[in-house]
């Protein structure tokens, strides 16, 4: 527990480590040099990745803006605009690809990883994965402390975050179509007016965000970043299984749309269908109570469903460790996203007060002091708990 908390700590003294920043940078390689000490061979892969996920956003609020401003002109490209902002918001961020905002993907972030290699001919692979980057603070956080809670109770298709931009979007689409058809009337004028009046608050909002400094994030995620590392050096020292592989992954770029984890899966397609391999992500373990999340939410997409079995075992730890109200519950949004839209199956750990209260979330009191330290040690154990079991239990 000792080294644990060294690791939140230390990580949150690089003052933040905002994605693909010199911090993000100067943080990834203190990972690998952790990883290093631990007795396993760290890599650093670069890919690339962006800022933040308010940059990418507004990329599409931009180009589906434009697209409303001509509904009276030329509402063919309304239709077209509007299409393409909403298709390419699906694509990126199911994780499948960088559209419409390329221009703001091109920076340098890093994915830290290391293999424990069995002592015999490996049949399975555990992937523990646990991000290490910040996320801006911005008003949006504090809209979204209320609509969150609201999400909690809510309906699965309800709770993904973009859901009224997607809205937007879509009927931006049925206005221009409806322009085409009838020519724009004094009421679809007034629609068009209402449509960019909201484009423009979110476009507001975006900024704000996109400006604002990256958080200390000793919660979200030093906490899973510290436990990947105990869990690694552990299993580094006494195995569960001799025929189990262990890859311990630290993607950066999470907060700003999952780039980190997706470019690793990507990058090693090949690897990973050469054996059966399931995942554990762990993410903001410091900010409550361990949970399971059964059900994954895109910021823009459809749900996600874990792996019936691998929760199955998750909740079977959660039980017999005493955990109350582990799950299975449905969050928006973790690495689990970017594994399982590529059919990788695995189970991510996250932490949150009851009724889905995420306190310090995203904001500047993110820090080692305000941290929940009881369900963080807790979490740690739980994870710990939950790789071993998927060494060892049959999936």
């Amino acid at each position: 527990m000792e080294s644990f908390e060294r690791h939140v700590r230390e990580l949150e003294a690089f003052g933040h480590r905002g994605s693909a920043t010199e911090n993000e940078h100067r943080a990834a390689e203190y990972l690998a040099g952790e990883l290093r000490a631990a007795g396993i061979e760290p890599v650093m892969e670069q890919f690339r990745g962006a800022r933040c996920m308010a940059e990418r956003l507004l990329v599409h609020v931009i180009v589906a803006a434009a697209g409303a401003a001509l509904l009276w002109r030329v509402p063919l490209a309304t239709v077209v605009l509007g299409a393409a902002a909403l298709l390419s918001l699906l694509v990126e961020h199911s994780t499948r690809g960088v559209w419409l905002s390329w221009p703001v993907c091109r920076r340098k972030s890093f994915n830290v990883w290391g293999r424990v290699t069995p002592s015999t001919q490996p049949k399975r692979r555990v992937i523990v994965c646990a991000h290490y980057d910040t996320q801006p603070a911005g008003w949006v956080w504090a809209i979204n402390r209320v609509t969150s809670r609201i999400g909690f109770h809510s309906p699965v298709l309800l709770k993904t975050p973009m859901l009224p931009m997607i809205a937007m979007m879509a009927g931006q689409i049925v206005l221009g179509a409806i322009a085409i058809a009838l020519g724009a009337g004094a009421a679809l004028s007034v629609l068009g007016a209402v449509l960019l009046a909201a484009y423009a608050v979110f476009g507001v909002l975006l900024v704000q965000w996109a400006l604002g400094r990256p958080v200390p994030g000793a919660g979200d995620n030093a906490s899973g970043s510290a436990a990947a590392l105990e869990i690694a050096g552990g299993w580094r020292d006494k195995a569960p299984a001799n025929d189990v592989e262990l890859v311990v992954l630290l993607p950066g770029c999470e907060e700003c749309g999952l780039m980190g984890a997706a470019a690793w899966a990507d990058a090693h397609r090949q690897e990973i269908q050469s054996l059966p391999t399931v995942f554990l992500n762990i993410d903001g373990i410091g900010l409550g109570p361990p949970r399971v999340l059964g059900t994954e939410v895109p910021v823009a997409g459809l749900p996600l469903r874990a792996d019936p079995a691998v929760v199955k075992i998750a909740l079977d730890v959660a039980r017999e460790m005493g955990l109350s109200d582990a799950g299975p519950h449905t969050l928006p949004t973790t690495d689990g996203v970017a594994f399982l839209a590529r059919r990788i199956p695995g189970v991510t750990i996250v932490g949150f007060q009851d009724g889905g209260i995420l306190r310090h979330y995203h904001t500047m009191n993110d820090t080692a002091n305000n941290m929940d330290w009881p369900s963080a040690r807790l979490g740690l154990e739980f994870a710990n708990r939950v790789s071993r079991r998927l060494a060892s239990d049959s999936l």
